[in-house]
């Protein structure tokens, strides 16, 4: 594959030539759903299931449509190993594995993610022996307190915070941990390699929720852990003892997303900067949050990281709390209500009830999210229909 080649070319292109039918290449990913593939010999068997020759023997320990999307998902996020995963939660603990966590070990997660995240470190891996602590990333005097006292083992954040879209200055992140020597994990589901790849800022790890943007249609789940070549056995171990494979199928649906992802992700962040300003402007709101908007307090960072895109979520803080988010999400007719993002439709979620339900309100409060903080993850409509449609509801 061309290094020269434009992102948006890779999109296209990347993973194609993983799966080969002799001298007729398919122009289109063939689908291998077999659980299992005959070797001719044993010894060959043997080399295989050792990793010291390439090829398929079960399918919890590779699949070619599977690898093929991998391969694309490397590719695009210039990662030298990588494993997809049957959700992004599985590809989270993945990353966990990978980093070799072990008993009075710190684990160091930014308090603003997506609240699953956070109770998979502290309720599965900090009943392990781990250690688990949150901290506002996005103060880095703090945050380099922590590092410089405590070394943590690793440290996970989201490029674009969940739900309030927090951008952390990402660049000094990295020269922090580094001297540190805490491994750094990104979840890139809401950036993207469109908006920015991690590795290349010099983070150890990438996650994404496949499900999300690069599926895009809201009919595959899946995950996706990208990284430097030293995870590599770890990753692949993690497979073959937990199991979460990816199944051929979903990869197949999330590589074809990867196809039309530039085109979608970019007409989604126009619309979503659009959409953001003239709900900001319309004075129904006590908030709106964009990471391009000059009233959000991460703007600066978030222009220096991403330039002109600034993803495809918008959130806002109802006037009247509960009640108020309650009757909104009822009254909307084109946006719908549902416990997702990344599809080509508009969805709208009210974090308190779904992907925040298990923090308590003391720390839905140290996040910044309120009783009336809605977020809506924009679709491919046209920008006035929502607008109106948003405007509608809320009066």
């Amino acid at each position: 594959m061309d290094s020269r080649w434009s992102m948006e070319t890779l999109l296209i292109h990347a993973g194609n030539d993983v799966v080969t039918a002799g001298p007729h290449h398919p122009t289109a990913l063939p689908l291998y759903t077999s659980t299992s593939f005959q070797v001719e010999s044993p010894e060959l068997l043997d080399q295989v299931m050792s990793g010291k020759v390439a090829g398929y023997s079960y399918a919890r320990h590779g699949n070619p449509t599977v690898a093929a999307f991998v391969a694309a998902m490397m590719r695009l996020e210039e990662a030298e190993t990588g494993i997809a995963t049957g959700s992004g939660m599985a590809a989270i603990d993945a990353a966990f594995y990978a980093c070799d966590l072990g008993p009075s070990d710190l684990l160091l997660l930014s308090r603003d993610l997506y609240g699953a995240s956070l109770n998979l470190a502290s309720t599965v891996w900090g009943n392990t022996g781990i250690r688990v602590l949150t901290a506002d990333f996005c103060d880095l005097d703090a945050l380099q307190e922590i590092l410089e006292a405590q070394h943590p083992k690793a440290l996970l954040l989201e490029m674009i915070s969940n739900p309030l879209l927090k951008v952390v200055d990402f660049p000094r992140l990295i020269e922090m941990a580094e001297k540190a020597g805490t491994q750094v994990i990104v979840d890139n589901t809401f950036t993207t390699p469109l908006m920015v790849q991690p590795l290349v800022l010099g983070a150890d790890l990438v996650v994404h929720s496949a499900t999300k943007y690069i599926g895009g249609h809201g009919d595959a789940m899946g995950g996706v852990v990208v990284g430097k070549d030293r995870y590599h056995d770890r990753l692949h171990q993690y497979l073959k003892l937990r199991g979460s494979v990816l199944g051929p199928f979903e990869a197949w649906l999330l590589h074809r997303g990867l196809k039309t992802l530039s085109v979608r992700f970019e007409r989604q962040s126009a619309n979503a900067l659009e959409l953001a300003g003239n709900l900001l402007h319309s004075g129904h709101f006590d908030k709106v949050y964009y990471p391009l908007l000059p009233n959000h307090p991460t703007s600066a960072i978030a222009r220096q990281l991403f330039g002109t895109i600034g993803g495809a979520i918008v959130t806002m803080e109802l006037k009247g709390g509960k009640d108020a988010a309650y009757s909104f999400i009822k009254r909307l007719k084109l946006v719908g209500s549902a416990t997702t993002l990344g599809d080509v439709y508009t969805l709208c979620l009210y974090p308190v009830i779904a992907s925040h339900r298990n923090q308590t309100p003391e720390e839905r409060a140290l996040m910044g999210i309120t009783e009336g903080t809605v977020r809506i993850a924009v679709g491919l409509e046209d920008p006035e229909d929502l607008t109106q449609d948003i405007l509608n509801a809320v009066q």
